[in-house]
């Protein structure tokens, strides 16, 4: 505010000079006096809230300088104070409402002028279309302008925010998915080997029971980690270990990744996590072969299982989603269903 204040003030002075060097090449009905560049001051200092209370600003330029030329002041720079106030208005009002306002203020300013130019017949149509369009017609459709660009700027940012929430949601919806389904299906292959033995071998029994207590901590700290959009380590060796203690035969050949990003290990991670859970729901007792290498600047990922008959087939929503993962980081992932059923993919730096 203190900011518009000040930049009024100088309009004010601005004003009020170039309105007493306007008088001096004129004749009009009444010479500038205290009144006039009163009015010129007031009409100007009520700009100060173009931004705060721009109907105001409006309502006073167009009030006090339309009482300005009904007195008989010459005609000036006061007229500026009208088109910067109906500028501000409709750069910040919907359009319906500033051109109502528009409409209101020619008709009072036009009002306010035409006994000046009745006398001059031949000039008066054309005077008072130009007088309408060059102080209101012109600014409003500035600002109208300025409106309009600015709410197809703010609806882009909404799709933009809405576009990002769905993404993030549908992340969301995936990342639980992902680790809900493979934390379960261990579980339930645990489960599985605990009911078998526990009669007979109630130590392995109780492995089993230890190793559902574990995964289910794993994948709940896991689903906490997504929630809460925090990075969860992304470890192979013990994701493929938490498969081996399943009772799942997987081979694993690990680099270390040395100089990989975290998205390459991250999306590795998730690729190997999502093929894993699919042996483990439909070929838990087949032997499994992963592979994460480093060649070059990429990451690549290798996982091939023996029992091709069980989970070939037509893609489903998991190999979908590790397709799309690769694919958002400008990889590639491929799905052979030969003579075995094997997943590739090639992660970019």
């Amino acid at each position: 505010m203190r900011r518009d204040v000040l930049l009024a003030l100088g309009f004010a002075v601005v004003v009020g000079l170039g309105g007493w060097r306007a008088g001096l090449g004129q004749e009009p009905p009444r010479e500038l006096d205290l009144v006039g560049y009163l009015l010129m001051g007031v009409a100007a200092l009520g700009l100060a809230w173009r931004r705060r209370a721009p109907v105001v600003a409006l309502v006073g330029a167009v009030g006090v300088s339309s009482v300005y030329l009904l007195v008989g002041y010459p005609f000036g720079p006061m007229l500026l104070t009208v088109v910067w106030a109906m500028f501000e208005y409709a750069r910040r009002r919907p359009l319906r409402d500033s051109a109502l306002a528009a409409g209101v203020a020619a008709v009072v300013s036009v009002a306010a002028v035409l006994p000046r130019l009745s006398s001059h017949l031949d000039l008066l149509v054309v005077g008072l279309v130009l007088w309408g369009a060059c102080w209101l017609a012109v600014p409003w459709s500035l600002g109208a302008l300025v409106y309009m660009r600015g709410q197809a700027q703010a609806q882009k940012e909404i799709e933009l925010i809405r576009r990002a929430l769905l993404e993030e949601r549908i992340r969301v919806s995936r990342e639980v998915h992902d680790v809900a389904g493979h934390g379960f299906a261990v579980v339930a292959m645990q489960a599985g080997v605990a009911l078998v033995v526990l009669d007979e071998r109630p130590e392995q029994a109780r492995e089993a029971l230890r190793a559902i207590r574990d995964t289910s901590r794993a994948a709940l700290d896991e689903l906490r980690a997504v929630i809460e959009n925090i990075d969860a380590p992304a470890d192979i060796a013990a994701l493929v270990e938490q498969v081996r203690g399943a009772g799942v035969e997987v081979v694993l050949e690990h680099d270390e990744l040395v100089g990989a990003s975290d998205g390459q290990r991250r999306i590795a991670y998730e690729v190997v996590r999502e093929s894993l859970t699919n042996v483990l729901r439909h070929a838990g007792d087949s032997r499994t072969t992963v592979e994460v290498r480093r060649e070059g600047e990429d990451v690549t990922v290798r996982v091939a299982n023996d029992n091709r008959g069980r989970i070939g087939g037509a893609p489903g929503r998991g190999i979908e989603g590790m397709r799309e993962r690769v694919a958002a980081a400008g990889g590639s992932f491929a799905v052979d269903a030969g003579r075995t059923f094997e997943i590739r993919a090639r992660i970019p730096k």
